[in-house]
């Protein structure tokens, strides 16, 4: 499954990097890609393994406010 989450807070490469590392260290992630000037995050998952709130969980988790 595929997900375009708005994430607010995002203000340099370096924030992508800390979510999208955060991210996919996560069992049941396959690809997360963050762009801090549009501030959407999307993320590739297996939905058998994680789900789209716990993936904003953990976004939010690491300081950024999730719509």
């Amino acid at each position: 499954m595929n997900i375009k989450i708005k994430a607010k807070g995002m203000t340099c490469p370096s924030c992508e990097m800390i979510i999208m590392d955060e991210l996919e260290e996560q069992e049941g992630v396959k690809k997360a890609l963050a762009d801090h000037t549009t501030g959407v995050v999307t993320v590739d998952f297996d939905e058998s393994v994680i789900d789209e709130d716990t993936i904003k969980d953990i976004i939010k988790n690491e300081g950024y406010e999730v719509d």
